[in-house]
């Protein structure tokens, strides 16, 4: 009933045992389960029932006709006895009928998530995540005492200690960690690359443990400009047993290696996390921070068109650029503008009927429709306000190029230059930008990776508290 491994995936989790398939119709039926999590985070629920169960059901039939699935959820016991129950949809990938014969029937299913507890729970001690595709280097050395025969034999390890509003989470690297970055790099996979202790301040439950931790991964995810998310969780009590678990099939990319927070320094992941973070909740609602982090992320994913992330990367420029012109009222020119909208739309509707004699009741309403637009800076001017505004120093030359950029993009759906080269020049300047707004935006002043627009290489610089740029190494 297992999966195998080299048509799925590595298997990271296995539960076993008894429980029912739900039906649509209320119809409940008894099999044997095996639920299983790859390292990209697929769960895989594998029912086998029993021949006179299967020949008794209409579900075979509907699945022999590929009708609409009529599977609710399925739910039972492990065979330690922890409780478990799928979440969200499921679907038919793979089915193995036995109508006419003594042999058992079984049914692949792809889960979103699987919740499993203890029916008895006691107080937890501490939370643990399995999170996908974060490159890290720690700033901690941790030592763990593990059995080697009749040995116990000491070994030392660097975790990553980070500081957040609710509490401290430690990051430990897998065993394989270093040939797991190295695969998921040559490969743009995905996999479990550590786990993430949680200690915290205040007392939580598991979903709002996890929470926490969707909002750390993508603080995570933007300081390495690639997903990073969790996709399974425990809670334990204080005899190290697991009370509670959750699998999920998170959304996962495929890993890509376009930092903005170098991971191989021991303080800059921790600097970050704790200037941005308290920034990050203040601000997360007003300029929508969790869709543009995931759009951000878009922008800088390597197995895409460079186009395609051109075309992202201009799209947040506008986004972010409106919203916080509009929160702090610099998007208009003339800031009565709209007290005086009818006086300017009569007068308009009047110029219009004197310039145009002939011109349609319909054409007309379409041109005052646009009368909003007047009073809207242009694109350039915005983008120097806004950029004054979050106290960047960035030259009218590189904006202008931004500019003539986006246009380009958003009318021609291709990049100004038609070389590879400055192809590549347009699209990390457009980066160039969004990092450095990003971090202003959080209130981060330190060290970041930004791209050398001459050499087309990545380089450590400082940001400094006066928005300005000091340039420091390349790496």
């Amino acid at each position: 009933m297992s999966l195998a491994n080299e048509e799925y995936g590595k298997v990271i989790r296995t539960y076993r045992g008894k429980g029912n398939l739900k039906l649509k119709n209320d119809n409940e039926l008894p099999c044997q389960i095996t639920i299983q999590q790859v390292e990209t985070g697929l769960i895989y629920i594998t029912c086998k029932l029993a021949p006179k169960v299967a020949q008794a059901t209409s579900l075979i039939q509907s699945i022999m006709n590929f009708s609409t699935q009529e599977i609710e959820n399925v739910y039972g016991k492990t065979k330690d006895g922890m409780c478990f129950k799928s979440q969200e949809k499921l679907y038919i990938i793979h089915a193995e009928i036995a109508l006419f014969s003594n042999k058992s029937s079984r049914l692949r299913l792809l889960a979103q998530e699987v919740e499993l507890w203890s029916e008895n729970k006691d107080h937890a001690k501490y939370y643990k995540f399995s999170v996908v595709n974060f490159e890290f280097t720690g700033n901690h050395t941790a030592k763990k005492v593990i059995q080697d025969g009749p040995k116990q034999v000491e070994q030392f390890s660097r975790n990553l200690v980070l500081k957040t509003p609710w509490g401290i989470a430690v990051v430990n690297p897998m065993p394989d960690y270093d040939d797991l970055i190295r695969r998921i790099k040559a490969q743009k996979g995905i996999s479990v690359t550590c786990e993430v202790i949680v200690e915290l301040s205040v007392s939580m439950g598991l979903r709002e443990v996890a929470s926490k931790l969707d909002e750390l991964c993508r603080l995570l995810s933007l300081s390495r400009g690639t997903k990073i998310t969790w996709i399974n969780a425990e809670e334990y009590i204080e005899d190290g047993k697991a009370c509670e678990i959750i699998i999920r099939n998170a959304v996962a990319w495929p890993f890509s290696s376009f930092p903005l927070i170098y991971p191989r320094e021991l303080s800059d992941t921790a600097l970050f996390i704790e200037k941005a973070y308290p920034t990050y909740l203040k601000l997360r609602d007003r300029y929508n921070l969790d869709v543009a982090i995931e759009q951000y992320l878009d922008a800088k994913r390597e197995t895409a068109y460079l186009e395609t992330r051109g075309l992202a990367a201009v799209a947040l420029i506008d986004s972010l650029q409106q919203l916080y012109a509009s929160e702090n009222g610099f998007a208009e020119i003339v800031k009565c503008f709209g007290q005086k909208r009818n006086m300017v739309r009569e007068g308009m509707k009047s110029m219009m009927k004197s310039a145009f004699p002939a011109i349609k009741d319909d054409e007309l309403h379409e041109v005052l429709q646009k009368l909003p637009e007047l009073n809207r800076r242009s694109f350039l001017n915005l983008l120097k306000k806004w950029v004054y505004a979050l106290g960047l120093q960035i030259p009218d030359s590189e904006l202008t190029a931004v500019k003539d950029t986006r246009n380009s993009l958003a009318h021609k759906i291709c990049f100004k230059s038609t070389d590879q080269k400055g192809k590549k020049r347009e699209y990390f300047r457009l980066i160039n930008l969004i990092d450095q707004v990003f971090l202003k935006l959080l209130g981060y002043d330190g060290r970041f990776i930004g791209i050398n627009l001459d050499t087309l290489r990545f380089e450590r610089n400082m940001l400094n508290h006066d928005g300005s740029i000091r340039k420091q190494e390349r790496v």
